[in-house]
């Protein structure tokens, strides 16, 4: 009885003087104090490996980060990997991290995003990786006669009409042959059996113009 006599008091001292004494909990919108200062990303290339890197002045309120990868300019994205926040933080931190990619396309997309505590992602920077169409050049001797012939093989990334031409060191046209460059590995086989000693260089050619060099040397 006593207790209830005492909020009825209180309450009416409340309206008396207006005062409001409502009960009132804190309210933490985290994803309104989720928050980023992103400076830059940055993707090198090197062989079949990509080297990530982006710089952050500022985090708030961050759970990880994703890089994702795109070959049709954008329109759809697969996840390459992930990277675990460093939590809030007020200097520069540059994250970094390298993948394995296998080469899909002649123009590669790639972006980093951000997950917050709330599980939103946001889109930072994306970048895009131009690679060559024509690489790994090599020339392989003939296992049992090395005076008799050399393989020389090489990876593309369309198919594609070419030539194979031999060049003295003059820079005179010794031979030229036609071929079918596939997408993915190449190889052909030239006759150096009738080459006289010296060096030479070996070219490869698609219809667009690239082209791969080697040097030759017959002894």
């Amino acid at each position: 009885m006593k207790l209830i006599l005492l909020f009825l008091a209180i309450f009416a001292w409340a309206s008396i003087y207006g005062a409001d004494y409502s009960l009132r909990f804190p309210k933490v919108d985290s994803s309104e104090e989720s928050s980023i200062l992103f400076v830059q990303m940055k993707a090198v290339s090197s062989s079949k490996i990509v080297h990530f890197s982006w710089d952050v002045e500022e985090e708030k309120n961050g759970d990880h980060f994703i890089i994702e990868k795109s070959i049709d300019y954008g329109e759809t994205w697969a996840r390459v990997s992930r990277v675990e926040s460093i939590g809030d933080h007020n200097e520069r931190h540059t994250y970094k991290i390298s993948e394995i990619n296998m080469i899909e396309g002649i123009t590669e997309y790639f972006r980093v995003c951000r997950v917050d505590i709330d599980n939103k992602m946001q889109v930072l920077d994306a970048i895009n990786i131009d690679h060559p169409i024509l690489t790994n050049m090599k020339l392989i001797p003939h296992p049992k006669n090395v005076k008799k012939a050399t393989t020389i093989s090489c990876e593309s990334l369309i198919c594609s009409d070419g030539i194979l031409k031999i060049f003295n060191k003059s820079g005179e046209l010794i031979q030229k042959r036609k071929l079918n460059l596939s997408k993915g590995y190449n190889r052909c086989q030239i006759e150096i059996k009738n080459l006289d000693r010296g060096e030479y260089r070996v070219t490869i050619q698609d219809e667009f113009s690239n082209t791969l060099t080697k040097r030759l040397v017959v002894h």
